[in-house]
């Protein structure tokens, strides 16, 4: 089991990724997930993410994983590897994803 510090330590790596690939300044995102507040509140609610002062619960991080187009998932896998599989399998269609998964199955 990991710690909870490792936990938000990945989640704040894993949310400065995805936001680094979609090209999204924390005000842009913050924009985006809190839109019944001002840009500037949810910016400071990303940056405390980041910074690792708070921890997002599970609703906050569904926002912002739906928000970035990543799984929910990838923003908490503590292997770099992993994350990367996450991503690729979340973009296959579910074809695609059935074979891949067999190929898994076959290769153990």
């Amino acid at each position: 089991m990991s710690h909870p510090d490792s936990i938000t330590a990945t989640f704040a790596k894993r949310l400065k990724e995805a936001r680094a690939m979609r090209g999204l300044s924390q005000r842009a995102l913050g924009a985006l997930v809190d839109k019944d507040q001002s840009k500037d509140k949810g910016a400071v609610r990303v940056n405390r993410y980041e910074q690792q002062v708070n921890r997002a619960d599970m609703e906050s991080a569904a926002e912002l994983a739906k928000a970035l187009d990543v799984p929910v998932a990838y923003l908490f896998a503590d292997d770099d590897q992993l994350a990367e599989v996450i991503l690729v399998f979340s973009k296959l269609t579910p074809t695609d994803r059935m074979k891949f998964l067999r190929s898994l199955k076959g290769s153990t």
